[in-house]
């Protein structure tokens, strides 16, 4: 996932301790996610309710300070090079960030970073409402003076997960296990975190996130002169090509070992099966096991489930172009999986990425990857297994409206072959046509060394 381009969103649960006076205060929750749609926030456990939210996007930076301190006194630092000494002096910012920093000293006024010499600036206070993480501020009306749990809840941008499926073969079964990746492209972390994911298709509508107010600092030396306009300028004689070196009897020797790889480490246990998954309306809702941290503007595998021995078939597949022409095409070989529980399935399995693999010795060689869409339980799913060249399918034309499909198998083992015809609603009709998933579908079972053909209409 692109974390510069995450699509989803999370709802963001937190319980804090805090101790309230009476009457109306200012509650400040710092920390929260940049990507907070404010209007979505929920505060449980004020006594006297809420008042007034607000999200500030004036975030502590450099150039936020200059822009919180203009027309203020500052400290100006400057340090000597040669001595290692440093000097401060007063200074009060008269214009800035944008374009650069201009002080008045009282030498008079001059540009920060100017003077050639190495220089900062402190400040004296942090400006009112800058804050070093977005914050969330709520105004509430205490009753009285205590010490209360406050739960917020809210809705931030910037978050996104995916499934992504790895099968073992194992013989005339399956081994399947599914990670979860979770991504958070704002620069707030969630450390030990209870975290759930929901699969499913949700009705949203995109709401553009509140863009935190922190301008670039510029600092810019105006043509008056500078620190380099009175240097001498020097030449400098080329280094000498590597042939002169070599002639003049310098030997250069380059000496070094062999380093001996390390013995491979074991493969570590696999980890537990993760609860299964829950109803939540009309979607899944998978509970990760145990708690994980959610960190900032990054990305990390959980173990979403796991299902031994599950029974499958192998079949070979191709999507056929209506009425096309084709010469002898390769088909894709995948495993058809039905989602039951007498096959030791029987899940709701979220969208995801495929890769299967097959043993091979001591270690697995991958098979082949694939996609795979929502797939509920009772519902068939197929995994990419590679492509074959043993199995070959062709397509000519007979008329204007009629075609003929024919399929070999150059196996020495009988194959079960798949071939959709076009897209739901295609038209197709014939003999030996069955309609799966919308679509008209040639389905037959070739011994070793057969052919068979099929003429349809569209």
């Amino acid at each position: 996932m692109n974390l510069r381009n995450l699509d989803g969103y999370a709802l963001v649960t937190e319980t804090r301790r805090v101790k309230l006076p009476k009457g109306r205060a200012v509650l400040r929750f710092e920390g929260v996610a940049g990507g907070i749609i404010p209007v979505s926030a929920v505060i449980d456990g004020l006594p006297g309710g809420t008042v007034e939210k607000n999200r500030d996007a004036r975030l502590l930076s450099p150039a936020a300070l200059v822009d919180g301190t203009l027309g203020n006194r500052v400290t100006l630092r400057r340090t000597d090079r040669a001595t290692g000494t440093s000097r401060e002096e007063p200074a009060t910012i008269v214009s800035g960030p944008v374009g650069g920093v201009v002080l008045r000293t009282a030498n008079g006024v001059e540009a920060l970073g100017c003077s050639g010499l190495p220089e900062s600036l402190r400040y004296a206070r942090v400006p009112a409402g800058l804050a070093a993480k977005p914050v969330l501020s709520v105004t509430t009306d205490s009753p009285s003076s205590r010490t209360v749990t406050v739960r917020l809840s809210y809705l931030a941008s910037g978050f996104d997960w995916s499934a992504s499926y790895v099968g073992t073969l194992a013989g005339d079964r399956l081994n399947l296990f599914a990670w979860t990746t979770l991504a958070n492209s704002n620069a707030e972390g969630f450390a030990d975190a209870e975290v759930q994911v929901v699969a499913g298709r949700l009705n949203r509508e995109r709401i553009a996130p509140i863009e935190a107010a922190a301008t670039r600092l510029q600092l810019r030396c105006y043509p008056l002169g500078t620190t380099t306009s009175d240097l001498r300028e020097r030449r400098f004689k080329p280094a000498a090509p590597f042939a002169t070196i070599e002639a003049s009897g310098e030997d250069i020797v380059v000496t070094g070992m062999r380093l001996q790889a390390p013995a491979p480490m074991p493969a570590p246990p696999a980890p537990p099966a993760p609860p299964a998954p829950e109803n939540l309306g009309d979607l899944k809702l998978y509970r990760l096991p145990g708690r994980t941290t959610v960190a900032a503007q990054g990305q990390k595998q959980v173990a979403l489930l796991r299902q031994d021995s599950v029974r499958y078939a192998r079949l070979y597949r191709r999507r056929i172009p209506v009425g096309q022409p084709l010469d002898a095409a390769a088909v894709d070989i995948v495993l058809r999986v039905k989602n039951e529980k007498a096959d030791g399935l029987g899940i709701a399995l979220p969208a995801g990425t495929t890769a299967l693999y097959a043993p091979r010795g001591e270690t697995a060689l991958l098979v082949g990857t694939g996609t795979m869409t929502d797939r509920a339980e009772g519902e068939t799913l197929l995994i990419a297994a590679g492509r074959s060249r043993q199995v070959l399918v062709s397509q000519t034309r007979l008329d204007d409206r009629s075609a003929r499909l024919s399929v070999t198998n150059a196996r020495n083992v009988a194959v079960d072959v798949e071939l959709p015809l076009g897209w739901p609603n295609s038209g197709a009709r014939g003999d030996g046509l069955t309609t799966i998933d919308g679509i008209p579908t040639w389905r037959t079972t070739l011994p070793p060394g057969a052919t068979a053909t099929l003429d349809y209409r569209f």
